[in-house]
């Protein structure tokens, strides 16, 4: 009987999970119709400069149509951070690898690092909530997939963006130059 019972409640759960997933889902693409419709209705009314105040003024879900905030998250040689700014490019939050207790060669162990980092984030950022967010990753190569997963959990990302700047082979060396053999004379 426990069995049967411990069975029911997982499976219950889970289908729960399903649900509440399926209704985000629905939620973003009602929102997602309601632009389409939107920018038909401009290009019926023959706007050729589609300026932001235009579609703020003549739609109302302008805030779908906008990405409201941008989330940084780079890896340096010896640090991690992360910094949330607007979409003008006013820095609202910024955390580095020593914000979470991180010291020394520690800042470098980018699971750790990266994990507390956006923990903090999401405990200290409750304005991201249902806002459009732009992700953009800074030689972030083998923990994208880690990032996207756990930020996607409780925020709206519209634009992921990765940027790798380092090398996978490094720079090219510079050319040796042959030393000059001279002849010693007596």
């Amino acid at each position: 009987m426990n069995l049967s019972n411990t069975l029911f409640a997982t499976i219950s759960n889970k289908l729960k999970v399903q649900v509440s997933l399926l209704n985000e889902e629905r939620f973003h693409v009602k929102n997602l119709k309601t632009q389409i419709d939107s920018l038909k209705k401009l290009k019926e009314n023959n706007y050729k400069n589609l300026s932001l105040e235009k579609l703020q003024t003549e739609s109302n879900t302008n805030q779908n149509l906008v990405i409201m905030y941008i989330i940084n998250i780079s890896f340096l040689k010896a640090n991690t951070t992360i910094h949330v700014s607007d979409i003008k490019g006013n820095m609202k939050l910024f955390y580095s690898a020593g914000s979470v207790g991180l010291t020394g060669k520690q800042k470098r162990k980018r699971r750790i690092a990266v994990s507390k980092l956006i923990s903090l984030l999401l405990k200290k950022a409750t304005f991201l909530s249902k806002k459009p967010i732009a992700l953009h990753l800074n030689n972030v190569n083998f923990y994208k997939n880690l990032i996207v997963s756990k930020l996607k959990r409780t925020l709206y990302i519209r634009v992921i963006k990765s940027f790798n700047q380092t090398p996978y082979n490094g720079c090219r060396k510079k050319k040796l130059r042959r030393k000059k053999y001279t002849k010693k004379f007596k």
